[in-house]
């Protein structure tokens, strides 16, 4: 798991004091549903309870309904290195789009895998298409090869 330099632990721990005005030192739905009408309320965006608890929900690892600031430090590294992986995923799939369609053809698809040392046949191709190829065009979206290759990995 990445690491946080202090000065973005510090950050996190004003954003979560923000939210934890009471000091108890964790965060309920209505921790979030108060700061986030503040917060809202300069944008002139409605806040609504469910956001508050869809948040409570992402960021809850132990599923207690609250959030202490570990819990929110680790479900943003998490986050994190998601975002880090799909960018990853993302400019590994532009690399292999020769044509920039902005999906990969049977070609395409074959020199990619190829290239991570994944031997792959015309029937595997076909298999692959088969199952993750949600539009049926015989090519593969970004949202197809993501999905590939979180499967892979």
């Amino acid at each position: 798991m990445q690491s946080l330099c202090p000065s973005e632990v510090d950050m996190y721990r004003d954003a979560f004091n923000f939210f934890d005005k009471s000091k108890k030192g964790y965060l309920v739905a209505d921790d979030f549903e108060r700061a986030l009408t503040r917060i809202n309320s300069i944008t002139d965006t409605p806040t609504t309870r469910e956001d508050a608890e869809s948040l409570v929900k992402e960021y809850d690892v132990n599923g207690d309904g609250k959030i202490t600031f570990e819990e929110l430090v680790v479900s943003i590294v998490k986050r994190k290195e998601m975002k880090d992986k799909d960018s990853e995923l993302q400019k590994l799939f532009q690399s292999f789009d020769s044509d920039g369609d902005s999906a990969l053809n049977k070609e395409e698809l074959v020199a990619l895998l190829n290239s991570l040392q994944e031997k792959v046949s015309a029937t595997d191709i076909e298999e692959i298409l088969a199952d993750f190829d949600e539009n049926e065009t015989g090519l593969m979206q970004y949202n197809d090869f993501s999905k590939v290759m979180k499967q892979l990995v």
